[in-house]
């Protein structure tokens, strides 16, 4: 009798068998939604700019970083997630994060290399930056969706060994064949105006048109911008006199107390609050900030 009621059971339980696959296949899914939720936390903090990790992540710190914080943070107010993140393994270590940005970068990526695929026609934008003892290539590709040009950044190339032109051109094609854009046709490219990425005969972009024919280069229009300011500022002796003395009242309200004292004003006048930037000769935009502060306030 007590095995006929079990066989009774199964036809509404299923056999055992079927009761363990159904319990592995919640067991997966709790797994995938958990790291689904990790992912949606590294893509946050990826799109706000945020720094991920803390100088101190154990359990016992005041700040494990922006990436445990937030984890903590989901952890009170989703049980399900906290069942999983209170796990010896967790998967939120140091190399778990760098994977799943590294991963999300991939994504990205091969995303815009698909759409790039489908015009077989882009232009590249190069520029370098320095970062503390390493130098980074930029590497941004311009293409069309319709009738909309688009530009994305795909990656930084690191070019700290040489930064000749031979090196550099070197570094961009091994980049683009191994995001399998070597067998599309380069239009355009643009740099700033460094005899290393400009020069018509042994600059980048001459040895970009050896290969790419028809690469047309552009002398990028910011940092023609910027030459222009820079120089008008410099050469014309009105505008010379302006800086100048907005450069006096930078130094002058840099300090706390002086600062402190035109914020109360503005606040008493009822004025936009509004400060003055130390100026910069590879940042235009500083200049007319300056300009419209002064406007707003004296």
């Amino acid at each position: 009798m007590t095995k006929w009621e079990q066989h009774v059971k199964t036809k509404s339980s299923g056999s055992i068998h079927e009761q363990l696959s159904s319990s592995h296949k919640l067991i997966v899914e709790k797994k995938r939604k958990y790291i689904k939720t990790l992912i949606e936390i590294t893509l946050f903090l990826s799109k706000q700019g945020l720094a991920f990790r803390g100088h101190d992540e154990s359990k016992l710190s005041s700040n494990k970083g922006n990436f445990k914080e937030t984890c903590d943070l989901l952890a009170k107010n989703c049980p399900e997630f906290e069942e999983k993140y209170s796990n010896l393994t967790n998967f939120t270590s140091h190399l778990i994060q760098d994977e799943l940005v590294n991963l999300s970068a991939e994504s990205i990526r091969s995303k815009i290399t698909k759409k790039i695929k489908c015009n077989k026609v882009f232009g590249i934008m190069i520029d370098e930056a320095r970062c503390f003892k390493e130098e980074q290539m930029s590497v941004c590709v311009r293409y069309t969706v319709g009738l909309n040009v688009v530009e994305r950044f795909l990656d930084f190339v690191d070019v700290s060994e040489n930064q000749n032109a031979d090196s550099l051109c070197a570094k961009i094609f091994e980049f683009l064949t191994e995001n399998q854009l070597d067998k599309y046709h380069i239009v355009a490219q643009s740099y700033d105006g460094a005899s290393v990425m400009s020069g018509k005969f042994n600059g980048v972009q001459s040895k970009v048109k050896n290969k790419f024919p028809y690469a047309i280069y552009t002398h990028c229009m910011a940092h023609q911008m910027n030459i222009v300011v820079i120089d008008m500022c410099k050469i014309v002796k009105e505008s010379r006199i302006i800086f100048n003395t907005i450069e006096s009242l930078y130094k002058h309200f840099s300090h706390p107390t002086k600062n402190k004292t035109l914020v109360t004003m503005q606040r008493k006048l009822g004025v936009k609050i509004s400060k003055i930037n130390s100026l910069s000769d590879t940042r235009w935009n500083c200049r007319w900030k300056n300009c419209e502060s002064v406007v707003y306030n004296y």
